[in-house]
């Protein structure tokens, strides 16, 4: 028996929900490690199972049970994070609802992986927002997997396409687990979405009539892969009808569960479920087993398509979330500064509107009465003057000197020393000044959230 490996070997972190999910994980093993000895100053209270899979050492831990949803996941991958600090990236692995639609046509036992499509990073939390008068609005959004899963993905994928994953050979492992055979799951039925059950633990009582005809594969194939977005929630979702108009707001997902909204932001991992009823009332754990087989299957073979050397360069998780929350304090601090510089832009835009009408009006008063008044008196009563009091040739000389000195000089070299260099420096130091402030003030706001965080 091999000895037991420090805490800091372990670079994958496996989570999962159900008794029948952490089975499945355990059995995907390779090689089951000792456990190790707790430290008493830990107060770690999860239990886990240390192995290795395809290369890769793995620590595997399942939430307590009777304890489902997105808040105790949330708690288990916490302690599992900070318990194993050398943790690169995680798996969310288990079961979950299926969206059947004509875009995907999902079935039970098929493996739904998460990655991010249209506007969403691969998960959405559904049941998170506000109410409004136009009604309820989802708030918030949740990172996306680790670019090194999804990297796996698209090679898994390339992997089925070429005829080289062993997916198939993984599921054959585990179906020698009499709990883990599909045909022990029973027949794949998918009700129209206005079909109620009818009492009992199967569908033998419901009417047959409201079947949805579905044509076999072409392919044959009894697991297909799907790749989208999956919607999460701390409800369980047992009525078609629901279930397809949620999907539609979202813009399509492939289906639903419970717990990875709880991990998407404080945990990077991958979301792989596999499809164990169409979250409709004919819900039953008929098919769990098979599914959650299926979803740890899948999970092994994206740990096989990653090198060992991808995974020494991925950061530790620790590392990754204290970049996160330097990234979302920035951007906070930089929308507070953009805001702050609008509003006062538009603050001296009014300001500066103002200031431009009554320019307006006095140019215009002035052309109204200096423009006639003062020119005329000031070109006659002074020429006059000057005429009489004088020699004529004088007056002459007087009055050229006048009107091409005096005036071109104050015209051209006062008039643009005013308007060019007084408002540009003024505008351009007020506002330097103004911004100089904002920033100073925002980031004095910033360190002094951040001492309380």
């Amino acid at each position: 028996m091999m000895h037991p490996l420090r805490r800091d070997d372990y670079t994958v972190g496996w989570v999962c929900a159900l008794d029948v999910e952490l089975a499945a994980a355990q059995e995907m093993l390779d090689e089951e490690h000792p456990k190790l000895e707790r430290d008493p100053a830990d107060n770690d209270e999860n239990l886990y199972t240390f192995g290795s899979m395809s290369g890769h050492n793995v620590v595997i831990v399942s939430l307590p049970a009777g304890r489902i949803g997105n808040n105790p996941a949330t708690a288990v991958a916490a302690q599992m994070r900070a318990t194993f600090k050398k943790i690169r990236f995680g798996l969310m692995v288990g079961v979950g609802g299926g969206v059947p639609s004509a875009e995907a046509d999902v079935r039970l036992g098929d493996v739904v992986v998460c990655v991010p499509a249209k506007v969403f990073g691969g998960v959405v939390q559904y049941d998170v927002g506000k109410t409004t008068a136009s009604g309820f609005e989802r708030t918030g959004s949740l990172d996306s997997p680790p670019q090194v899963l999804l990297a796996a993905v698209k090679q898994v994928k390339a992997n089925e396409l070429r005829n080289i994953s062993k997916l198939d050979e993984h599921i054959t492992k585990l179906e020698r687990l009499t709990a883990f055979k599909r045909c022990k799951a029973g027949p794949d039925i998918l009700f129209e979405a206005a079909s109620r059950h009818e009492g009992g633990q199967t569908c033998d009582k419901c009417n047959s009539n409201q079947h949805k005809a579905r044509e076999p594969r072409n392919s044959g194939e009894e697991v297909v892969t799907h790749h989208g977005t999956i919607a999460s929630g701390n409800q369980v979702i047992k009525d078609a009808t629901v279930r397809d108009k949620l999907s539609a707001e979202l813009g399509g997902v492939l289906c639903f569960e419970m717990e990875a909204a709880g991990l998407m932001n404080s945990f990077p991992c991958l979301v792989v479920r596999g499809v164990c009823d169409y979250a409709d009332s004919h819900k039953n754990e008929r098919w769990q087993a098979y599914a959650a087989g299926t979803a740890a299957a899948y999970a092994k073979e994206v740990l096989r398509v990653i090198p060992s050397t991808a995974v020494d360069k991925t950061p530790a998780l620790d590392k990754i979330m204290n970049q996160r929350t330097t990234k979302r304090r920035l951007d906070n601090d930089s929308t507070r500064k953009s805001s702050k510089r609008a509003r006062l832009s538009r603050r001296k835009g009014k300001f500066d509107d103002l200031g431009h009408d009554e320019d307006n009006r006095t140019s215009s008063e002035d052309d109204e009465n200096g423009g006639s008044g003062d020119d005329e008196s000031g070109s006659s009563g002074d020429d006059e003057s000057e005429s009489s009091g004088n020699n004529q040739s004088e007056s002459s000389e007087d009055n050229d000197s006048v009107s091409s000195g005096d005036t071109d000089s104050v015209s051209s070299g006062d008039t643009d020393s005013v308007s060019s260099g007084d408002d540009e420096s003024g505008s351009s130091g007020a506002n330097d000044s103004e911004n100089s402030r904002v920033d100073e003030q925002t980031d004095s706001e910033s360190e002094s959230e951040s001492q309380w965080q």
